[in-house]
């Protein structure tokens, strides 16, 4: 991953090129150039470029087979979040991405972040491995929060594995923990149609209708850090918030 850059970067003011008269750019407009100014600077030029292409390639690609539709991107904020998706298909990152209109940092588990021929594709798109049953796992939760503190949203998958039945899971608190920890809200995302697609066991997706809806920003509340059962009983009830907000986006039955 490339080096950190600074959130709220803006594009020169009217009239900086020697034009008195250059007119302000829509607010829409400067938000766009800002993510972008971000995201060259955290992944590099060269990851920019790349990552263009491979969004182009998936737009003639992955989003007609799997007739891909993104619902409430609107809700996203423009600044640093934790997106909190369901996790039904090994598809669902690549969806997301997808369907977003900005880059984000993916937490995974390592035992596929390790795997030979997958690695520099996951470190080209920035992923952050976590080591399941390691005693510390302070150096990706480190990178979580330079992804955060430099305006990238970063994607947690609150269930921790890919369901085996497609119904939704129960949420580990550590989506909670790393957003109180940055002070950025939560966005609570739905993911239909994945298991469908392509459900854990099969090699190869079939054709399927995907939607990534996108909810409203679960705002964090501050946590007392004296209290540590107190603390923990906060970081549940959050999750249990976002889990609660996620169930809504989805169908009744899982598909």
């Amino acid at each position: 991953m490339g080096g950190q850059g600074e959130a709220g970067l803006s594009p020169p003011p009217p009239g900086a090129d020697g034009s008195e008269d250059a007119p302000a750019p829509a607010a829409s407009e400067r938000a766009a150039a800002d993510r972008s100014e971000v995201e060259r600077a955290y992944f590099g030029p060269f990851n920019a470029f790349g990552y263009r292409a491979l969004r182009a390639f998936a737009g003639v690609t992955i989003v007609p087979y799997l007739r891909l539709s993104a619902e409430g991107l609107e809700r996203l904020p423009d600044g640093p979040c934790v997106l909190a998706p369901n996790h039904a298909s090994y598809l669902d990152p690549v969806v997301l991405q997808a369907a977003l209109d900005r880059r984000v940092v993916y937490l995974m588990t390592s035992d596929w972040y390790d795997r030979t021929l997958l690695r520099p594709f996951f470190r080209f798109m920035g992923a952050v491995p976590i080591r399941e049953n390691a005693r510390s796992n302070r150096a990706a939760l480190d990178s979580a929060h330079g992804a955060l503190r430099s305006g990238l949203p970063v994607v947690i998958f609150p269930e921790g594995r890919v369901t085996t039945d497609g119904a939704l899971g129960r949420f580990h608190a550590g989506v909670a923990q790393i957003a109180v920890r940055a002070g950025v809200p939560i966005v609570p995302v739905g993911i239909e149609g994945t298991f469908a697609a392509l459900p854990k066991g099969r090699l190869l997706p079939r054709r399927a209708r995907v939607t990534v809806r996108v909810g409203t920003a679960l705002d964090v509340p501050p946590v007392e850090r004296v209290d540590k059962a107190a603390r923990r009983h906060a970081f549940r009830e959050l999750t249990d918030r976002v889990r609660g907000a996620v169930e809504a986006l989805l169908p009744a039955s899982p598909v």
